[in-house]
């Protein structure tokens, strides 16, 4: 979503107890943006942005957004489902014993997303909007489409949450696969380094190769041992 409402925020940053003053400074750092493009070393005349919103890179707008998002966001997680968002990636999901019951509560969701952006003065970007359903029975599955501002909205096989490429069925195959190659062009890359040290190349490793190969494991972690077949054929081939 894009935030383009200053007023929106502060009032809400107001509605949760935030002292005047920081009001004031927060709604000085959202007003009044301009913006340059340098090229080569020469820069454009610099020009107002009306609608800035929240600058990207800046290591005060996912605190900004904590507030802006919080009426959205704040539902209790419980076995029927819940909602989590990372500065302006949100995701909510629901729970439920059947196909049918699951297509309500995420119409519910759908519903309740548009009403709140329409109140907020954001804009949910209907093509980066995915919806997917989770399950292991082929009976249970819904293909039909949600219809998002006039456009309809197919559930996808695969969908990747905050780097992590989850599947419908939650087997991560896809995701194990991406890493592995991840992993491999890393080896490939830090081969490419002769006549280091021992220590040297082990440091380079965890700094190189483990974060890669290992992100967010304890999501997949359960099918670690497909992982490391699969990590075994390919480091095969690198050696």
């Amino acid at each position: 979503m894009a935030l383009t409402s200053c007023q929106r925020l502060l009032q809400r940053m107001k509605a949760r107890g935030i002292p005047e003053g920081l009001l004031r400074w927060v709604d000085a750092f959202c007003s009044e943006r301009t913006a340059t493009i340098m090229i080569n070393g020469q820069s454009s005349e610099s020009r107002p942005l009306p609608q800035a919103g929240l600058p990207q890179g800046s290591p005060l707008s996912p605190m900004l957004f904590l507030f802006f998002n919080a009426d959205l966001v704040q539902t209790q997680i419980d076995k029927n489902g819940g909602a989590i968002a990372f500065v302006d990636d949100y995701r909510a999901w629901v729970s439920g014993p059947t196909a049918q019951n699951n297509r309500r509560g995420i119409q519910a969701v759908i519903d309740k997303a548009l009403d709140w952006e329409r109140r907020s003065g954001a804009t949910f970007e209907a093509e980066k909007t995915a919806i997917i359903h989770f399950t292991r029975y082929t009976g249970r599955i819904d293909s039909e489409p949600f219809t998002i501002k006039d456009e309809s909205v197919f559930p996808k096989d695969q969908v990747k949450i905050l780097g992590v490429v989850m599947d419908s069925r939650l087997h991560y195959k896809q995701h194990i696969a991406r890493a592995a190659t991840k992993g491999l062009e890393a080896v490939m890359e830090l081969k490419r380094l002769k006549g280091m040290a021992p220590a040297t190349t082990r440091q380079l490793f965890a700094a190189m190769v483990a974060p890669v190969v290992d992100y967010a494991s304890n999501v997949w972690m359960h099918a670690c041992k497909t992982l490391a077949t699969v990590l075994h054929e390919r480091g095969d081939r690198s050696s």
